[in-house]
């Protein structure tokens, strides 16, 4: 029993160090949100593309449910979801889009990641709903919250 014992803590010592070893050589892994526009679904942009736009014809939609909304995300954001009251949202929407007498020209709308439906759920209701009567753009946000965590580690 003490030589079982003996050998399965030699086996893990040896697999920490080789995962050790193989961390140094090799680094990290890669956690970037990859994104290629050319592969993207219609109306869905990478992050990348969003902030090559002026920052000031954005407004960024997060679509996750309140609780996320308010422990973080993009400062500035506007909470619409399919959770809530949808008329209230739109409400508080409307006037982040015309506050300042001047149409945000692109809506980016985001959840949790990429595999998130809610985004484009908020995205094509907005879209159908004002972006063709205001002129208005709106997008899904490829990656979600994890592409801007990615990119708020990277540059920080």
């Amino acid at each position: 029993m003490n030589r079982l014992l003996i050998s399965i803590c030699v086996l893990m010592t040896l697999s920490a160090m080789a995962a050790l070893i193989t961390w140094g050589v090799v680094g990290s892994p890669d956690r970037r949100v990859p994104c290629l526009e050319e592969d993207l679904a219609e109306h869905h942009v990478c992050l990348e593309t969003v902030r090559e736009w002026p920052s000031e014809t954005i407004l960024w939609v997060d679509a996750r449910k309140r609780e996320f909304w308010e422990k973080g995300g993009v400062g500035g954001a506007v909470l619409v979801n399919e959770h809530e009251d949808w008329g209230e949202m739109v409400a508080d929407f409307a006037a982040e889009v015309f506050g300042d007498g001047e149409v945000k020209l692109r809506v980016v709308v985001f959840c949790d990641k990429a595999g998130c439906d809610s985004s484009r759920v908020v995205a094509d209701r907005l879209r159908e709903e004002m972006s063709r009567d205001f002129g208005f753009e709106v997008f899904v946000l490829h990656g979600g919250i994890k592409a801007l965590e990615q990119e708020g580690k990277e540059s920080g």
